[in-house]
């Protein structure tokens, strides 16, 4: 946004009244909407409240070194966000559309008003005045560990979609629980340690976004408990604004968080049994060209028969959003010797398949069934045998939880 809109907007204190936040024992989100009453003052404030809290999200990432602010300097390395609202292995970047979930969310229409830089004089008198009924859906989407993300998405009408000559902006969004409150960081890309949106932005397109934390505030929203969500655009008056009401997170309710997760690099680590040290496992995924499937390869460091050490080769293809990889070949190489000093390759002989899944970030699941006939080596004898083993570690920079 141009500095002359942010000319426009003065400091806010937030002061919030009561508010109920409704907590069912069905988990579903539920609306509340008001009539609108134009009040375009009212609107243009947060917008520095919600820029000063950037400002100091950039300056606590800046101090710890964990982020290097656009203009700043430090660390260029890249750390796992302690203050984040969600998994950051549960959304991938950029938020897809279509994942609303219309049996436990809510959606209500609400006027959005056109941009108040219009205003300004030589500004688009028909944008100054204009306003938009828009399509409002909140809903969770279940993630590892017991944990959701709370997303909202704002549709603008099919025939306006995409229409800059004309448009609306979007509002302020604050969150009250229990006793905080306050105007709250939402973003269209996850993961990330300060990037929102702020109020009066355009909404050319329509957009989906993820609720967040800002970095190094002393106020911090637990997401998975209850909490009421406010739309405040300007247009509500005295009135209550549109909002909507998350009850506390139940696992139980989703059917998707009782599955096996998504294959993805957060999957990338070493596994192994804390009961046999000394055999493990490495595993890693890579994205293919085609932007449908990944690469999944793994390396297991076992022993035969003879307690020698047996290195075990896996590696296939699967569809991006797959949550198993399917029984993947296996091969044993041979023919090789130390440090290179051999031919122009060792000789691989597949044993068996392996069949991976990772009910969550600190297990994997394993099935194989392996054949002595081809090398001298183990062998389940026809019997598939199913392991579950342990994360050692998180790679860095793909905190999976």
């Amino acid at each position: 946004m141009s500095n002359c809109k942010r000319a426009l907007f003065g400091a806010l204190s937030l002061c919030v009244g009561a508010a109920s936040v409704a907590a069912g024992a069905a988990e579903s989100v539920s609306a509340t909407v008001a009539s609108p009453s134009s009040n375009v003052a009212a609107n243009n404030q947060p917008r520095s409240t919600v820029h000063a809290a950037v400002t100091a999200a950039r300056g606590a990432a800046q101090a710890a070194r964990v982020a290097t602010p656009p203009s700043g300097s430090g660390s260029n390395e890249i750390f796992a966000n302690t203050y984040r609202a969600y998994p950051p292995s549960c959304l991938n970047d950029g938020l897809p559309f279509g994942q609303f979930d219309a049996v436990r969310g809510a959606q209500l229409n609400v006027v959005l008003l056109g941009d108040p830089a219009a205003c300004l004089p030589g500004g688009n008198a028909n944008e100054c005045s204009y306003s938009e009924s828009v399509t409002f859906k909140a809903w969770r989407v279940a993630c590892s560990g017991g944990k959701s993300a709370a997303l909202f998405e704002i549709d603008r009408p099919v025939n306006l979609e995409g229409n800059s000559t004309l448009y609306p902006t979007l509002p302020s969004i604050y969150v009250v629980q229990g006793n905080k409150s306050l105007f709250v960081r939402y973003a269209d890309d996850p993961n990330t340690f300060y990037t929102t949106t702020y109020a009066n932005q355009p909404l050319v397109y329509s957009d989906i976004f993820v609720l967040e934390n800002f970095y190094g505030s002393a106020t911090q929203f637990d997401f998975n408990q209850s909490f009421t969500l406010f739309i405040d655009n300007g247009t509500n008056g005295n009135n209550t604004p549109p909002n909507f009401a998350f009850p506390v997170y139940n696992a139980a309710n989703y059917p998707n968080a009782a599955l096996a997760l998504p294959i993805s690099g957060y999957m990338t680590s070493n596994w192994f049994d804390p009961l046999h040290g000394g055999e493990g496992m490495l595993t890693q995924i890579f994205d293919n060209n085609d932007g449908q499937t990944r690469t999944f390869t793994a390396a297991w460091y076992t022993f035969d028969q003879f307690g020698l050490p047996f290195w075990l080769y896996a590696q296939g293809t699967i569809n991006i959003g797959a949550r198993t990889t399917g029984n993947v070949d296996t091969y044993y190489a041979s023919n090789g010797g130390f440090a290179g000093n051999f031919g122009s390759g060792a000789t691989f002989t597949k044993w068996g398949t392996i069949n991976f899944s990772f009910p969550d970030c600190n297990h994997m699941t394993f099935s194989f069934n392996g054949t002595a006939s081809a090398v001298s080596g183990p062998t389940t004898n026809g019997a598939t045998v199913t392991k579950t083993w342990l994360r050692i570690a998180n790679v860095n920079g793909l905190f999976c939880e």
